[in-house]
């Protein structure tokens, strides 16, 4: 199903960003200070924060008691871990980073996706399989993200997300940076992780990945695993309105800023069209 946003985004500054923080990233010392040194640093830039917490999720369901399994990299859950994750992602992972960034100057809001019809889900099954409360994004309502921006709020989104009859769904962080960029048409969708970009299988790095290059690299089996629906994902991206696609390391203060200043990439792979 076609995603569809559910107001106008006209309010949102001169240059919008999607940034996906990844659980092991948001662990590693001083990268929330330095990242919100970076946005105090780009006044005229409205920043959406979208973030995971897969290892604290897996810490608190062993401390609970609960065994977990995993179908093609995504965790399945049954109802009653959906409750926790939620509690996890939506309640500590991301209640502490609105206070970090607080903390740090960036006057920021923390979101799930519930918060006011933001994300709205469906049950995704993988390759057929049932897996639980895991969702797929059908639908962006951007009117937050208006206000936010109108406001000078930067918005910090947990990507659990609500379903049609008020179920509550398990989202990939990652689908859920995607669908949210898409929404807003935004200039760049950055990915923050412990991975610094696209390498080929000899080691060396790709800088600037183009539809044609990812197809060859796919089919030379260059690009494997789990890189590969990501870097389908970010093609998919670019081809509803979204300028580029980055998938970097954090490499210390400043890192933002001189990605962001380069139509290549500084610090990891930046997908484009061109």
């Amino acid at each position: 199903m076609d995603k569809t946003t559910a107001a106008s985004n006209g309010n949102i500054m001169n240059r919008s960003i999607v940034v996906k923080l990844g659980g092991a990233t948001i662990e590693q010392d001083g990268v929330i200070e330095e990242l919100a040194a970076d946005l105090r640093d780009m006044p005229d830039v409205f920043p959406i924060i979208v973030h995971g917490g897969g290892a604290e999720i897996g810490r608190y369901l062993e401390l609970l008691g609960k065994e977990f399994t995993f179908v093609n990299g995504l965790r399945v859950t049954d109802g009653d871990m959906v409750e926790i994750v939620e509690m996890v992602l939506s309640g500590k992972v991301n209640k502490e980073l609105v206070s970090r960034f607080q903390h740090c100057g960036v006057n920021a809001l923390g979101v799930s996706g519930k918060d006011m019809g933001l994300l709205r889900a469906e049950k995704y099954r993988e390759d057929g399989i049932d897996i639980g409360f895991v969702g797929e994004i059908v639908e962006v309502n951007t009117a937050l993200f208006d206000l936010c921006a109108s406001n000078r709020v930067t918005p910090v989104v947990s990507p659990i997300s609500g379903g049609t009859n008020g179920e509550t769904y398990n989202v990939n962080a990652d689908h859920a940076a995607l669908d949210i960029a898409r929404a807003v048409a935004c200039d760049d969708v950055v990915f923050i992780s412990d991975v610094a970009g696209i390498y080929r299988s000899d080691g060396r790095p790709v800088r600037r990945l183009t539809p044609e290059l990812a197809d060859s690299l796919i089919e030379a089996g260059e690009v494997t695993g789990g890189m590969i629906p990501k870097v389908r994902s970010a093609l998919e991206c670019l081809s509803h309105g979204v300028s580029r696609a980055r998938i970097i390391a954090w490499q210390g203060a400043g890192t933002l800023l001189k990605e962001l200043a380069s139509e290549e990439s500084v610090y990891g792979t930046v997908v484009t069209t061109e």
